[in-house]
């Protein structure tokens, strides 16, 4: 099992649908280079299974700051570009949908907010 932390959330779809294009492509470019960062200290501290993972099951943990309700669906759009990562770094082989399974848990963390990404190989 593979775990990263990336130090910050997502942005919510509802957010992210009024970026312009090239707001959108920075903002994807930012969690790319955060998923590699992650992915290098992972790297440095842990012994590391055969890659890429042909399937994969991966739990992205959103740990927010305070305790308001929130629309599930709106963050998982945010989450797109760490999972895309995942492929870029060649962790997960794809992310179609025979490929991997996807969880989304929401937690509280007032002095902490974080995304924690779980990726594990399926047989």
């Amino acid at each position: 099992m593979i775990k990263l932390t990336i130090p910050y959330l997502p942005k919510s779809g509802n957010t992210l649908q009024n970026y312009h294009w090239a707001e959108r492509k920075e903002y994807n470019d930012n969690l790319y280079s955060e998923v590699m960062v992650a992915w290098r200290y992972y790297r440095e501290d842990n012994k590391i299974p055969k890659l890429p993972f042909e399937k994969a099951k991966i739990v992205f943990t959103l740990y927010f700051g305070d305790r308001r309700v929130r629309d599930k669906d709106n963050y998982v759009r945010g989450l797109k570009p760490m999972q895309d990562s995942l492929v870029h770094q060649g962790i997960i082989k794809d992310d179609r949908w025979d490929a991997i399974q996807t969880e989304y848990y929401q937690r509280y963390d007032k002095e902490h907010p974080r995304t924690e990404i779980l990726i594990e190989e399926v047989r």
